[in-house]
């Protein structure tokens, strides 16, 4: 799999791949008990543990299950999330998911990255829905997708598990018209 070439941005976010740099990134992201609950940043931050997660990012493209990026401040080139696009089991269909540290939040950051990631995830990885599975309570994911084009399609009951508990998942989707 590859990664976009150039860079996706809109002039404000872009998505470019994990660099070794962006460390401090997964620092912040570890200080929000919701994103290494459903995911793999580190709960417990230390610099290697970091690194480590940058590195299973870009294994995540070598293996074929998925792209993993960075989101970042154009202007900066500041890492402040996470955009996932993996593969599903069936045919031409994505997951997607992402993150924002806590500090970059309540700027439609993770509304621009995601809108930066369909056309690209649809046509470089010919795909012909991108889904999303989201916590009912995170209503900001919801939000984010909707603004993205996303509809709600229905509800998965005890489908995620995080920190040892099940817990629903609603499903969010994209196709191209």
């Amino acid at each position: 799999m590859s990664y976009p070439d150039p860079v996706l941005s809109d002039g404000r976010i872009g998505l470019r791949m994990w660099r070794e740099a962006d460390v401090d990134c997964i620092r912040l992201a570890s200080t929000d008990p919701r994103i290494p609950c459903g995911t793999t940043v580190p709960a417990d931050f230390t610099p290697a543990e970091g690194l480590a997660f940058i590195h299973r990012q870009w294994r995540r493209a070598e293996t074929g299950e998925g792209i993993s990026q960075a989101i970042v401040e154009v202007d900066s080139d500041r890492a402040i999330g996470l955009m996932w696009v993996a593969m599903r089991p069936q045919p031409h269909v994505g997951g997607l998911g992402y993150w924002v540290v806590p500090p970059a939040r309540g700027q439609e950051t993770a509304t621009a990255a995601v809108r930066l990631a369909i056309p690209w995830a649809m046509n470089a990885l010919e795909l012909r829905r991108l889904e999303a599975w989201v916590e009912p309570r995170n209503l900001a994911s919801q939000r984010v997708l909707s603004r993205a084009g996303f509809q709600q399609e229905g509800r998965l009951r005890k489908f995620l598990t995080n920190d040892h508990r099940s817990s629903d998942a609603l499903v969010f989707s994209l196709i191209p018209a």
